[in-house]
């Protein structure tokens, strides 16, 4: 009995031996695919960057010459500027009360 309980302790030994090797190599490997699959993706990235920066920088010159052009305009123009932005506002004014009013039922103040 004893050397059949020896024989199984040993069988189970190398059996957690064999799976801590298994296990050993597994975690290797799964390193090794996130590492490349990490470098993959800071390329992609870096490469979408490379592509994107240049239409930025163009994008940003060009908002900041109509914004310069927009401020010349309105310092050229300062009556029609004035009531250009009044009547815009006029019209938000109008358009808020309107929507407001058709939204909610009109309560009373007092409740």
């Amino acid at each position: 009995m004893a050397a059949n309980t020896d024989d199984i302790r040993a069988s189970v030994s190398k059996d957690i031996a064999a799976l801590q090797q298994e296990v050993s190599r597994l975690q290797k490997m799964i390193s090794a695919q996130g590492a490349e699959a990490y470098y993959e993706v800071r390329d992609r990235a870096g490469k979408a960057y490379d592509d994107i920066a240049p239409r930025a920088k163009t994008a940003v010159a060009q908002i900041k010459a109509e914004g310069a052009a927009a401020a010349g305009a309105a310092r050229e123009h300062p009556t029609a500027t004035t009531t250009a932005l009044a009547l815009a506002g006029a019209i938000g004014f109008l358009a808020g009360y309107l929507l407001s009013s058709h939204q909610a039922p009109p309560r009373q103040w007092w409740r």
